[in-house]
């Protein structure tokens, strides 16, 4: 048997580690989002035809950001819309086409 010890500590970040964090995760959520509304608009569940519709244009959008944000951020919003297509099934929430734009933001946040 293996022993190992932890140590907890707390880091604090300066203020350019700061900005650098809020810009990268505002990029991400910017990714998933745009990642999910064209899953949405255009019935996506695989991850190849995601990738085929929307990879490019993200790639294209941020060019410093590493793929693996875009790939990760087409796998969550691929688990979003599929979960909530799977409720939807089961008459959790309204299907897509009763669900106004405003009820799948509210859907999308909650997620």
């Amino acid at each position: 048997m293996l022993l190992t010890e932890t140590c907890r500590f707390r880091l604090e970040p300066s203020e350019g580690q700061e900005t650098l964090l809020e810009e990268l995760f505002k990029a991400y959520d910017v990714m998933v989002r745009e990642c999910l509304s064209r899953a949405f608009k255009a019935n996506i569940t695989s991850r190849r035809r995601l990738h085929e519709t929307v990879c490019r244009e993200l790639r294209a959008k941020f060019p410093n950001h590493p793929s693996h944000h875009i790939y990760t951020a087409m796998t969550q919003a691929l688990a979003i819309f599929k979960s909530y297509r799977r409720l939807s099934r089961k008459r959790r929430v309204r299907s897509i086409n009763e669900a106004s734009r405003a009820e799948m933001e509210q859907i999308v946040i909650e997620c």
